[in-house]
Parts: structure tokens; C-alpha cells; sequence
């Protein structure tokens, strides 16, 4: 009988290390999926302009106290 133990440990963790495997792999698909909707979300606000560094311009509008 204490052969199956040593059976029933070692399927135990096989079933762990397949699922862990399988949240790792599925980690990079949800973070992609997130990723393109936050952009698809983005690019409808900004009419489909991208940010791109350098053409930024900072207006600062100030009143002058006479």
C-alpha cells in the first residue's frame, strides 16, 4: 500500500504543474486582449490619433492682474 502514496503525490503535482502552466499561458492572452481594448477605447476618444512624443504643444492661458 505505501507504493500508491507515493503515486498519488506524484499525479498531485503533475496536476499542479498543468495548471500553473496553463495560468501562465493564459496570463499573456488576457493581458493582449485588455491591452487592444484599452486602445480600441483610446483611439475612439482621440478620433484615431495616437499620442506621439514631441508634437505636444502646452498652451498656458494667464490673466494679468492691472
Amino acid at each position: 500500500m505505501k507504493k500508491d502514496n507515493g503515486q498519488g503525490i506524484l499525479e498531485y503535482l503533475v496536476l499542479l504543474i498543468i495548471i500553473i502552466a496553463s495560468l501562465v499561458i493564459m496570463r499573456y492572452y488576457l493581458r493582449n486582449t485588455a491591452s487592444s481594448k484599452l486602445r480600441e477605447g483610446s483611439d475612439s476618444i482621440g478620433q484615431g490619433e495616437t499620442y506621439r512624443p514631441g508634437s505636444t504643444k502646452i498652451i498656458k492661458n494667464t490673466v494679468e492682474n492691472q
